[in-house]
């Protein structure tokens, strides 16, 4: 039974970290090569890890579902944020050369 708010946060989280993703492969063309974009690629893989793990729980009790879903739920907020914020100071660094 997963929750609503799991479903949507997760849904968000693999939205956002997937347009950055491949917006930043592309990117790859344009600026060069940039170590930040491999963080971004590996936290592509944390809502889809998500999804999947908590379609493997289904068959666990309530309550280990509710704090599963709830942990799962905050580290997807957790990686929209960071994606926002690499994304933004890839923007920058990259493009508009403003950084230190």
């Amino acid at each position: 039974m997963e929750t609503k708010i799991f479903k949507i946060v997760t849904s968000m989280s693999m939205t956002i970290t997937l347009t950055v993703t491949v917006f930043s492969i592309i990117g790859i063309a344009v600026t060069g090569f940039y170590p930040g974009i491999v963080v971004l690629v590996l936290m592509a893989l944390i809502p889809i890890a998500s999804k999947f793990y908590a379609k493997k729980m289904i068959s666990q009790s309530n309550d280990f579902q509710r704090n599963y879903y709830t942990t799962l739920t905050i580290i997807n907020l957790l990686v929209i944020l960071v994606v926002i914020w690499m994304t933004f100071v890839i923007m920058h660094d990259r493009i508009l050369h403003d950084c230190c």
